[in-house]
């Protein structure tokens, strides 16, 4: 085959962007509940455990989306590439997947700090690696593919948020009940080593790319972002996650304890997402307005009725808060930066 039949890293790379950040996030939102099993025999299944493992990973996913930015700072793509391959062969080296025991027994008292710790030692490193994938691969993406087509960068926060949807539902539906504990950890091993493969490919594809890679200077070249775009970034993205927190409250104390109401509120929180960052989203902005307006007036009309209406009010509430999720996420991708800024615009969605 002639050199000019071989198959360019264009053709080709735009599909392993999307597995690599698809397979990134579901790796992330199946080790969670892993570890929250992990550490029930040792602290039990109190609501603080449960509260400080989630304020855990949401530090560790800020922490890896400032990683990135760090990143990005650093002028060759290639040493980039190298960088990050290196960093994750490093954090391999907390895997098998369990929970350490370098800090001995969790002291009775206050043992939040002892679980912050511990998960820190177990997972932390590689949860950490993982998180970071989805805004490095969006800005190498930039640069390799660029905005030909309409292909832009941040159709790939869709994907990503499709892989933490799909591990979301799939780890109680079929991985809890099909697999040990014990083999949920091997696998979860084994598909961080896997995953670990899928980015040298995708490295070794940038490596190879020519012409050379667009460097610093095209960062530089972008515009700046001022402090007022950061706190609307930030605004747009905390009101769809504090209804998120409120409305599941409401429902687990008004309606009950089940597994889905626990689920459901985080489930339609990813579809936003999933949904406003789509390059065609499946429901339009004016539509999602027009539905807000009718789930939040037949909310605010249901506040008066008479109590007992469970499934009808928490059917309400989550279209309520499905919707206004939705505008806000959608009115995040309105403002979302030149792709050359868009580590920047993850670390304050994070924040928020």
């Amino acid at each position: 085959m002639s050199a000019a039949d071989a198959p360019k890293p264009r053709a080709i790379a735009p599909s392993l962007f999307v597995v690599t950040v698809f397979a990134s996030a579901a790796l992330v939102f199946m080790v969670e509940p892993m570890m929250a099993k992990l550490v029930l025999p040792v602290l039990g299944g109190s609501a603080a455990v449960w509260n400080t493992s989630l304020a855990f990973f949401q530090m560790t996913l800020l922490a890896g989306y400032v990683y990135a930015h760090l990143l990005q700072r650093l002028a060759s793509t290639r040493v980039q590439i190298v960088a990050h391959l290196g960093v994750m062969a490093i954090a391999a080296l907390a895997l098998p997947l369990g929970v350490s025991t370098h800090l001995g027994d969790p002291p009775p008292g206050a043992p939040a700090l002892w679980l912050v710790g511990t998960l820190a030692l177990s997972i932390g490193a590689p949860f950490a690696a993982l998180c970071a994938t989805a805004p490095l691969a969006q800005a190498w993406h930039a640069r390799l593919v660029g905005g030909e087509g309409g292909r832009e960068p941040y159709g790939l926060y869709a994907a990503s948020n499709l892989g933490s949807l799909l591990a979301l539902l799939a780890y109680p539906v079929a991985v809890e009940p099909a697999l040990s504990l014990r083999h949920q950890t091997q696998g979860w091993s084994l598909g961080y080593a896997a995953f670990a493969g899928v980015m040298l490919v995708l490295g070794a594809i940038l490596w190879r790319r020519t012409p050379p890679l667009r460097d610093r200077a095209a960062v530089k070249g972008a515009a700046r972002i001022g402090w007022p775009d950061r706190a609307r970034w930030i605004a747009l993205a905390a009101i769809p996650s504090s209804l998120m927190l409120g409305v599941t409250s409401y429902v687990t104390t008004d309606v009950g304890s089940a597994p889905f109401l626990w689920v459901a509120p985080l489930a339609l929180y990813l579809a936003t997402f999933i949904i406003a960052f789509q390059s065609r989203p499946l429901i339009p902005r004016p539509a999602a307005l027009f539905g807000q307006a009718v789930a939040l007036t037949t909310a605010c009309a249901l506040l008066h009725a008479v109590t007992g209406h469970f499934l009808l009010g928490s059917a309400v509430h989550f279209a309520s808060f499905f919707l206004t999720a939705l505008v806000c996420h959608q009115a995040l991708v309105a403002r979302r930066p030149a792709p050359e800024r868009l580590t920047d615009f993850y670390i304050y969605i994070s924040l928020g």
